[in-house]
């Protein structure tokens, strides 16, 4: 078996594939490369981005020789000191196996640079030292290879969608092929292509943020990345229309488990696709020299990817950082005392997460990242370089539970409403209002000890004091919402009665249309003044139950249908409550502290799905929205701290309206 020989840190290391038949076994050396000959006239390389297969099978290159770049004076010349003699295996998952077969030449060597095998994987220091390295391997590189993966099985539907790519971008051409009946089957190959893993891959932004250029590769077939990426953005601006046929193309074949959900609240926005190739337009500024440079921090990038995923969920933060302005440019900082953190492989996932979040509130005030569904979860089994697999404190939320999910659940359409939060800079609420109250937060040092049973095992103490202030106390909640079905208790609290049908012109409450929409448009706007009729036109659709169905009205099985402003409305209310609780709170009083009553009305809003009676409603200092707290006590009924349950909407409280009077402060221990 091979193994790796250490190289410093100023170098790289290449894979240098032998030519040979596509069906012969792949010899290939490694060539160590100092960074700055790295992708000169002498070192020309492209590398890989593929999706790293999670599978117990392997295959087997042969690895003839490391090579010494003194004693190679060029890539040409490095076959010929490859001497069979000391060929030693090197086990591979298939994926990568079946690239390196498709990219191998028949009559030249390759020169090749790929993440899984180029840089020692069991290796901590090394996995380190090179991971800050790959955004400039991959601007370095001639040309970036995108594996999309063999045409098998099923080998006709990525061959019917990469044929049909061009024409789709064509100019003489497409603008004909999303309206016509003809080329729906060509259409679905073209989705079923974009559901395949690497759109779904973490790393992929980074792959191709500097590339000076991209090819895509499916089994023998290859496109310019730049033509599937305009392909993309025409089937993107054309899905709407084109999804209904897609449905029934897919009912009519019964292609079973391909099925785009017939539910209108999947967008082609939210796929892993899109989100690259959005990503890809805007992440890189050219400079008035050519330079480029990233123009998204390291923060907005993490939330902005939350589509995305890695094998390594250590890597939701180490695949973007290179590519951050905070990293890449640090002179361009302007509230950042320090730079993000770097990757270390020697810390186990919490510590990583932890670093990362002090990083944020560190360098913005703001503690907004602990109501956003930022992070990967742990693995089932340790990597080489895993320390220690960990559980996570409350206060760090799941990728999987955001409201499109990851990967494949992007295909299964939305599973929770839209954050309240938003992404960093583009926050709606100032529930801290004018005071605008800076993040005030503790950690405490970590590690607290190590366990005398497993001396490898650290035990952490993984609470996080936050200061603010308590508002309330959850009286009552509802099930959450998943299917679109607001009920009579929500209307009824928010201020409407099923009697008001009865009256002309009723008048419908500020607090019923603007709680619904949590007094905002779908782009953090305030709300539309015609939000208040269509929400009074939604209300004539009431069962006979009281509740209020938004798919049923959505969907246009009444007689009628919506009206264009009802459907908006309705679609920003679905987008709220989706799988949120309606939730009613008692404010804090004078009967219980030694400050005057808030607001003797009750509290009313949606919270979290897990919000359970007895919860505290909180505002925490630099969080822009409250949160929903849950007191927790040890078996002796002592008070340890609080479970981190969500971000709510608080009707009254989102613009500092609960710092108009005297406010008793807190530390909040979250745990």
């Amino acid at each position: 078996m091979y193994s790796y020989k250490r190289i410093p840190g100023n170098q790289v290391r290449l894979l240098v594939v032998k030519p040979g038949a596509f069906d012969e076994k792949i010899n290939a050396s490694f060539l160590a490369v100092s960074d700055d000959d790295l992708g000169s006239q002498n070192y020309r390389y492209s590398a890989l981005s593929y999706n790293w297969d999670d599978g117990a099978d392997y295959s087997s290159i042969i690895i003839q020789e490391d090579l010494a770049s003194p004693h190679v004076q060029s890539m040409e010349k490095s076959t010929e000191v490859l001497r069979p003699a000391v060929d030693k295996v090197l086990r591979i998952k298939p994926n990568l196996y079946e690239a390196l077969r498709h990219l191998r030449q028949a009559d030249m060597i390759l020169g090749l640079w790929v993440d899984a095998v180029c840089i020692n994987q069991d290796d901590a220091k090394e996995k380190g030292e090179q991971v800050l390295k790959i955004a400039e391997i991959y601007r370095k590189a001639y040309n970036v290879n995108v594996w999309l993966g063999s045409d098998n099985p099923g080998g006709h539907i990525p061959n019917k969608a990469m044929t049909f790519i061009p024409k789709i971008v064509n100019p003489a051409t497409h603008w004909d092929t999303p309206a016509d009946d003809a080329h729906v089957e060509e259409w679905a190959s073209v989705y079923e292509l974009l559901k395949r893993s690497w759109f779904s891959r973490r790393w992929a932004i980074q792959d191709l943020a500097f590339a000076q250029s991209g090819s895509v590769h499916c089994g023998k077939q290859v496109l310019d990345w730049r033509d599937l990426q305009i392909a993309i953005g025409i089937f993107d601006r054309n899905f709407d229309i084109m999804k209904a046929r897609l449905t029934m193309h897919y009912e009519s074949t019964q292609i079973k488990g391909s099925h785009p959900n017939g539910d209108p609240t999947l967008e082609m926005g939210h796929l892993g696709a899109k989100l690259l190739v959005d990503m890809k337009s805007t992440l890189i500024h050219k400079g008035p020299d050519g330079t480029l440079v990233p123009t998204q921090g390291l923060e907005s990038l993490v939330c902005s990817s939350l589509g995305l995923d890695t094998s390594d969920p250590r890597d939701t933060i180490n695949a973007l950082r290179s590519i951050s302005k905070e990293a890449y440019w640090p002179e361009s900082r302007q509230q950042a005392s320090q730079p993000p953190p770097v990757p270390d492989y020697n810390k186990d996932l919490f510590e990583i997460y932890r670093d990362f979040v002090k990083w944020v509130v560190d360098t913005t005030g703001s503690i907004d990242i602990i109501c956003r569904h930022w992070a990967l979860r742990e693995r089932q089994e340790p990597t080489p370089t895993t320390p220690q697999l960990v559980h996570l404190p409350s206060w760090i939320l799941f990728v999987e539970d955001s409201a499109w999910g990851k990967g494949e659940g992007l295909f299964r359409g939305r599973k929770a409403g839209d954050s309240f939060v938003g992404l960093p800079g583009s926050n709606s609420y100032n529930a801290c209002g004018r005071q605008n109250k800076q993040a005030r937060v503790k950690f405490p040092r970590s590690p607290v000890h190590r366990t005398s049973v497993v001396p490898s095992r650290v035990i952490h103490d993984m609470s996080m004091s936050v200061n603010g202030v308590m508002i309330g106390t959850v009286s009552f909640r509802t099930d959450p919402f998943p299917d679109s079905v607001i009920t009579k208790d929500c209307l009824e609290d928010l201020g409407w009665t099923f009697d008001n049908h009865a009256v002309e012109n009723p008048e419908i409450p500020d607090k019923l249309w603007q709680t619904l929409v949590a007094d905002r448009d779908p782009q953090g706007n305030p709300p539309p003044h015609w939000y208040k009729k269509a929400c009074l036109h939604c209300l004539t659709y009431q069962t006979n139950s009281g509740n209020l169905n938004i798919s049923t009205i959505l969907r246009g099985n009444l007689q009628g249908g919506p009206t264009n402003i009802v459907y908006d409305y309705l679609c920003r209310v679905r987008a709220v409550t989706w799988n949120r609780s309606f939730l009613r709170g008692d404010p804090i009083s004078s009967a219980t502290t030694n400050i005057r009553d808030f607001d003797h009305e009750e509290l009313v809003g949606f919270g979290p799905p897990r919000t359970e009676k007895g919860d505290a409603i909180a505002i925490l200092y630099g969080c822009s929205v409250p949160v929903i707290l849950r007191p927790t006590q040890n078996g002796s009924g002592e008070h340890l701290g609080y479970l981190f349950v969500g971000e709510a909407y608080i009707y009254g409280k989102m613009y500092g309206e609960a710092f108009e009077v005297d406010c008793e402060e807190k530390n909040f221990k979250l745990l």
